[in-house]
């Protein structure tokens, strides 16, 4: 009995600590869409107890984008985020959902043009957490 009990605890104890995993972190890797493709970077900030926030940066023709980041919610390893950014005179907004497992991020985009929401691009990014093996 008092082994059962121990086994039981033991896994609620796994549960908890892999429901409340750090994503904190900087996740680099690339996106690739119906545009093209490039560099790509996450950092997040996710400790317990305080607001998320992040930062997000890709490559667009080789050139480094800055973007601000308008949104981001983190459920358990999901995430969404949502940034705006300028390129050719434009003010663009990118979505994207994914999960981070493991220190490794994948998920999916939609771009679309601030001005009048028309799309502008979709695809997909991956990503892994600095100092996790590939």
């Amino acid at each position: 009995m008092r082994a059962i009990v121990f086994l039981l605890a033991c896994a609620f104890a796994f549960t908890l600590s892999a429901a409340g995993a750090d994503l904190t972190g900087t996740y680099k890797g690339t996106w690739s869409g119906n545009t093209g493709g490039g560099e790509f970077t996450l950092v997040l900030n996710s400790s317990s107890g305080a607001e998320p926030n992040g930062q997000v940066s890709f490559t667009l023709d080789g050139q480094p984008v800055k973007c601000k980041v308008t949104s981001l919610k983190i459920d358990g390893s999901k995430i969404e985020i949502t940034y705006t950014f300028e390129f050719d005179e434009s003010e663009l907004q990118s979505a994207m959902t994914g999960s981070i497992d493991g220190g490794k991020l994948e998920g999916n985009y939609k771009t679309k043009q601030l001005s009048d929401g028309s799309p502008v691009d979709e695809g997909t990014c991956k990503a892994s957490k600095e100092g996790v093996r590939a």
